[in-house]
């Protein structure tokens, strides 16, 4: 455990010190979405008002997904493409294992953390600061934040352990952008309803279950997934996603 932290420490030293870099990679795109469909087009009449208290914990959701997949793919790509300095951390006492778990983790963090602030800064915008509809439930927000953080990084190891590194810039138009048009951040999941069973297709979409569970957390007036089916969605791709993770990790790092 001692490693495992030591670890960690070093890997949130490094973020403090790329903060600001990292932060504008990650809320640049939610924040102007937010500023062209939560505050322009509902001004000028073109998009209902209703649409901007349904979008908003979506996007907090693509933020983290973001922010977890780049904290996690784009220093794994370096190490394996060159730097290698992930052979430094695999001769540590915690394992091969113990160091995709720290990555993990440390992924989960920078996540959490980006959706958390990237909360306040789209109510702004939205002038939703003192409305109605957007009530932050912390104590929900909180756990769920951490859940969907280790959800994304796990999501990120297990994308750059599989993918060449010459084929990294490709994830986002092949995977992540699919991902966001079809993982219910723009739209609730119950609204879906109405595609008849086609909805639970929705369900193979991780993104799916960290968009509603933003939605519970952050707008519980507007209708969202049984919480039954959420964690168990969340639990059981994260607990998917570090298997394959960690496993693909090892292969990978093990020459």
């Amino acid at each position: 455990m001692t490693v495992f932290l030591a670890l960690l420490q070093r890997d949130v030293l490094v973020a403090r010190r790329n903060a600001g870099p990292l932060l504008v990679a990650t809320l640049t795109q939610p924040i102007l979405v937010v500023l062209v469909f939560g505050n322009l087009l509902p001004r000028m009449q073109l998009v209902a008002d209703e649409f901007r208290t349904v979008m908003l914990p979506g996007l907090m959701a693509i933020t983290m997904m973001m922010a977890g997949v780049q904290g996690v793919l784009m220093p794994l790509v370096q190490d394996l493409s060159g730097g290698r300095e992930v052979d430094e951390r695999i001769l540590t006492p915690i394992g091969v294992r113990g160091v995709a778990l720290e990555r993990i983790v440390a992924g989960a963090l920078h996540a959490a953390v980006a959706g958390l602030i990237a909360l306040p800064a789209m109510m702004l915008l939205m002038h939703q600061v003192s409305g109605m509809e957007v009530h932050p439930a912390w104590p929900a927000l909180l756990p769920l934040a951490a859940l969907c953080g280790l959800l994304s990084a796990a999501f990120g190891l297990t994308l750059g352990t599989h993918v060449q590194p010459r084929f990294s810039g490709l994830l986002f138009a092949v995977v992540l952008g699919p991902m966001m048009l079809f993982g219910c951040a723009y739209y609730p999941w119950a609204a879906l309803a109405a595609l008849g069973p086609v909805r639970y297709l929705f369900l193979l979409n991780p993104l799916t279950f960290m968009s509603e569970a933003m939605r519970l957390a952050v707008t519980p007036n507007v209708p969202h997934m049984p919480l039954g089916l959420l964690l168990g969605g969340l639990l059981g791709f994260l607990a998917l996603f570090t298997i394959l993770g960690a496993r693909s990790f090892e292969r990978r790092t093990i020459l």
